[in-house]
């Protein structure tokens, strides 16, 4: 069996060098074409945990995201065209968080997200037939994923592939990233195939999270995206230092498999230092040109005023 050590060093090797251009733009925020802290909607809600989607490419962008209330997650859908502004469209769900949205082939949307109950939580998916219903909040069909890995959490799922052949949700094959609640004690990376809507099968990623620990991630390894930069496939991937500190959050760009290649040392004005639930997305401006939305959580503890909450950058592509 490969030492994680070699597999660390064959990641790094194998993407070259291209990938340190990539990790310096996310890294400094400042130097950014636009960014913007503490996001909130139209109507005053955090939009914690924002994830962006550019449908048809068309240059409206669309955004899922949470928000606490009396002790309640629940999870929103907003629009926008100028990225400081964020007009809410509908609540999606309520005693949800955490949710990633996919544009299907044909014109659906797919959304999957944490679902929670007192002392619990797991994974449920949404189809939306059209732009229409995702807007209106009228979803197709669900399926609540029974948890496998862990007695009482799994959840902040990611889509890692969909095929829906002829739009048939019966012949659909939907592979996710999750995370599962080891033992109660620390979050842990996993991935899953749903067949069917309805057939679930997942295993944890063991690679990943021996990967992770070794480079201190002691506490919970949590949410990812993967997205493309120069025609390559990347991840970014939170993971927390030791376990209870909200202050020790960071993250790490990845290779196409997931593993780390270098821990990103954000720059802010205020120097925060504690960031997670990180999202990548890329879009097109009406000038033709390609672009990267990134997309994270800054933790109060580690930051000043000002800088706290939800954080979204605009970066130059390649």
């Amino acid at each position: 069996m490969r030492s994680i050590l070699f597999i660390l060093l064959t990641a790094l090797s194998a993407t070259g060098s291209e990938w340190q251009e990539l990790a310096r733009k996310l890294e400094n925020i400042p130097k950014a074409e636009s960014y913007h802290f503490g996001l909130r909607d139209s109507d005053g809600r955090t939009m914690d945990c924002l994830e962006v989607i550019q449908p048809n490419k068309r240059f409206e962008l669309f955004g899922v995201y949470h928000t606490l209330k009396n002790g309640t997650f629940s999870v929103h859908l907003a629009k926008s065209q100028a990225l400081k502004k964020w007009t809410h469209v509908t609540e999606l769900d309520s005693h949800a968080s955490q949710a990633s949205i996919h544009e299907t082939k044909d014109g659906s949307f797919l959304m999957a997200y944490e679902k929670d109950a007192p002392n619990s939580c797991w994974i449920r998916i949404r189809h939306y037939k059209n732009r229409a219903a995702l807007t209106q909040g009228k979803f197709s069909q669900e399926v609540d994923i029974p948890r496998s890995l862990a007695p009482t959490a799994e959840g902040t799922p990611s889509f890692e592939s969909v095929t829906i052949p002829n739009g048939d949700l019966s012949k659909s094959t939907i592979k996710l990233r999750f995370h599962f609640y080891q033992n109660a004690r620390v979050d842990q990376l996993a991935s899953g195939t749903l067949t069917g809507f309805k057939n679930w099968k997942a295993t944890p990623s063991r690679k990943l999270n021996a990967a992770f620990k070794k480079l201190g991630g002691l506490g919970n390894l949590g949410d990812r995206d993967a997205f493309q930069w120069d025609g390559k496939t990347y991840y970014v991937q939170e993971i927390q230092g030791k376990v209870g500190d909200w202050g020790s959050w960071g993250i790490y760009l990845c290779d196409a498999d997931g593993l780390p290649l270098k821990k990103l040392a954000f720059k802010t004005p205020k120097n925060a230092t504690a960031f997670s639930n990180p999202s990548v997305t890329s879009i097109h401006l009406l000038t033709g040109e390609e672009k990267l939305l990134f997309s994270s959580y800054i933790h109060s503890r580690g930051t000043k005023p000002g800088e706290k909450g939800q954080v979204l950058t605009l970066i130059k592509g390649p």
